[in-house]
């Protein structure tokens, strides 16, 4: 494979595009319980008002899951488990069996399951705990996506003021302010300043549109970021077509990716749009990536192998802010999909309920076609339900 090299990012488990079951316990005031439900923790010490790289989710619940779609060949999970716990891995619906004799150490950051040897496209792996003995439990740390190797790679940032670049909106509505960076943030080059921006309004957006095959989204996470929702060309994702950013802990996560989209087509232009769902809940922007790359056809063997052999970072993107990204693949909608305008508000969850509230889609929306975006979502909602199925 000379000449190429293998791109692999992580996915943090503070991260909101990772789906846990049941929910975690998203109170500050509550003491949630390991044993049952998942367990969002902050390690971070000497009174530090950021948690990245010192988050965990803990639990000891059987039948726990946590599920991840990515765009690659091959998906790793780091953490650690104690007295006999076990946890099932199953990819596109397929058992691969467990990591038995694996995670045991004083480390969370122990290898406990490899999936390799994928073919390169889209995937959902979902890995289930099977408690052991009795205060059996399982601390995950990160999963790691192999994504494949490339051919070549290029890497834009974008800062989050940049305004030549990024249109905050609605227009004429002022609903974004900018705060300052927490103590101690990481930003990758590119970012100038010190600085992100803001909105509690419902109905406040971000769009940008771009050329690349991956985008990735950047905002801080804590407790009171909430609920928002990611169209990429007048459709929405695979994964749930809301996200919530809040994380029951004091402390936040200044790097935390809150959106991020594999797989894209580079012969054509995307328009990505991001909307607030909830008012008194801020949505934030700190930084975006581009990424335009072309991976090998031939990264991955065709097939889950289920391996737990070492690790290999390749010649990846190094920054350590970049390293906590899930890859994430968007579904094209199918030929028919403009036949669902019509019925499309019966079942989109997120309509607005007041009319001071613009709609993600408008006459005004970058995006022409908004019927067709209100279709997609329709469609995608099928798929969403499909995907909760799993569980």
């Amino acid at each position: 494979m000379s000449g190429s090299q293998l791109i692999t990012i992580t996915v943090d488990d503070s991260s909101p595009l990772l789906r846990y079951t049941p929910q975690p316990v998203f109170n500050t005031n509550v003491s949630p319980d390991a044993y049952a439900a998942w367990s969002p923790v902050c390690n971070a010490q000497g009174g530090t008002s950021r948690c990245d790289d010192h988050s965990a989710h803990l639990t000891g619940l059987d039948g726990a899951k946590v599920a991840l779609s990515f765009y690659g060949i091959g998906l790793e999970f780091y953490g650690n488990v104690t007295l006999g716990l076990r946890v099932q891995v199953t990819v596109d619906g397929n058992l691969l069996g467990d990591n038995s004799g694996l995670g045991n150490g004083d480390s969370n950051q122990n290898l406990l399951k490899k999936v390799d040897g994928l073919s390169l496209g889209q995937h959902t792996v979902v890995f289930t705990v099977q408690a052991g003995a009795d205060r059996s439990l399982l601390t995950f740390d990160y999963a790691k996506v192999i994504v494949g190797h490339a051919k070549s790679f290029n890497r834009t940032v974008i800062d989050g003021n940049d305004e030549q670049s990024l249109t905050y909106g609605p227009p004429e509505q002022h609903l974004w302010s900018t705060w300052n960076n927490y103590d101690g943030a990481v930003v990758p080059d590119g970012v100038t300043n010190k600085t992100f921006r803001g909105s509690d309004k419902k109905g406040a957006t971000i769009y940008k549109k771009f050329s690349g095959s991956t985008f990735l989204y950047y905002g801080p996470c804590y407790t009171d970021t909430g609920s928002y929702t990611i169209i990429i060309d007048g459709t929405a994702n695979s994964q749930p077509l809301e996200y919530n950013a809040s994380v029951p802990y004091q402390q936040v996560v200044q790097g935390c990716l809150r959106g991020y989209a594999g797989g894209l087509s580079t012969q054509t232009q995307h328009e990505i749009l991001i909307s607030n769902n909830q008012d008194q809940k801020w949505l934030t922007m700190n930084w975006l990536e581009i990424w335009d790359h072309e991976l090998e056809e031939s990264s991955g063997s065709g097939g889950g192998s289920g391996s737990t052999a070492g690790s290999s970072n390749g010649g990846g993107p190094s920054n350590s802010i970049l390293s906590k990204a899930p890859h994430i693949f968007f579904l094209s909608p199918p030929s028919y999909i403009h036949q669902l305008a019509a019925k499309a508000s019966e079942i989109i969850p997120w309509t607005p309920e007041h009319s001071d509230s613009p709609a993600l889609m408008t006459s005004a929306s970058p995006i022409a076609d908004s019927m067709t975006a209100f279709a997609s979502l329709a469609f995608y909602t099928f798929i969403f339900r499909q995907f909760l199925s799993v569980f």
